[in-house]
């Protein structure tokens, strides 16, 4: 990653729930980046997805009339972000499925992937949306998903969540510097390590952001919605470990941080 830098890559398939993702980005102030790259992901067997206006994306990779439409659907998200930012950036690439992410990523030039996620209820996201999800945190080095219906303010100062481990000890914070505008960075404990993460946060060498300390117990949501009310709230992630089906159901799982309206920012930077 070069210092001068900062590029990104959001998915996008022709669809609003994805789209959003490029909405977020251009129009809050919670990501850091000079250059976008736009990968549009086709679904080689259904004809569901909308281009531009009323007509239907056919999205079979072989199928030139499929492509034409992305291309226009491309070129009209790439004129709304120039609207915006004439001095941006912006590249795309044009796939037939979402093992090509891999190929793209593995040119180790993307900063952060950004995915948008809509699901109606907690098994449309285990079973119709966990899939991809899982497939992008194994694939991306830095992931950040935001959930559909996530509202930022820009009047609000963003707090970037850490759930406090060992594995702390090697936040890159130049990193977080680099990808993300914070202005507080809070640590989540359970009971047992109070004295560790005490300890922790006294030893950064640089303190460039304000940094606390929340205890995770019976009421983290209800105190994590207090502080929802004072910041935009981002939740890191770990991305090594894998969670099988039963660990989504959890009262912890990704979904009910979803439900909370928090973006999941998942990294290999820890």
């Amino acid at each position: 990653m070069k210092d001068e830098k900062n590029k990104i890559l959001i998915l996008i398939d022709g669809s609003e729930e994805l789209e959003n993702s490029l909405t977020i980005v251009t129009e809050t102030n919670l990501l850091k980046y000079d250059q976008i790259v736009l990968f549009f992901v086709l679904n080689p067997f259904n004809p569901v997805t909308k281009g531009q206006e009323t007509e239907v994306l056919y999205n079979d990779f072989v199928h030139d009339h499929g492509r034409r439409l992305a291309s226009l659907y491309i070129e009209k998200l790439e004129s709304i972000v120039y609207e915006k930012n004439p001095n941006i950036r912006i590249t795309n690439n044009l796939v037939n499925s979402y093992e090509n992410i891999n190929s793209r990523l593995g040119l180790d030039d993307i900063d952060l992937a950004i995915y948008s996620v809509k699901f109606s209820n907690k098994l449309d996201y285990i079973f119709n949306k966990s899939k991809n999800i899982k497939y992008l945190i194994e694939t991306a080095k830095n992931l950040i998903i935001f959930p559909y219906d996530f509202s930022h303010d820009s009047s609000l100062k963003n707090n970037l969540l850490v759930i406090y481990s060992d594995d702390c000890a090697g936040i890159d914070f130049n990193y977080l510097s680099h990808s993300f505008n914070l202005d507080k960075i809070t640590f989540l404990y359970d009971g047992k390590s109070k004295t560790l993460v005490e300890n922790f946060m006294d030893e950064i060498p640089e303190k460039t952001h304000l940094f606390e300390s929340l205890e995770i117990n019976s009421n983290i949501f209800n105190n994590l919605n207090l502080l929802n009310e004072d910041y935009n709230l981002i939740l890191s992630r770990q991305s090594k470990r894998k969670l099988n089906l039963w660990e989504n159901f959890s009262k912890d799982s990704n979904f009910n941080f979803f439900v909370k309206k928090i973006p999941l920012f998942f990294t290999n930077n820890f």
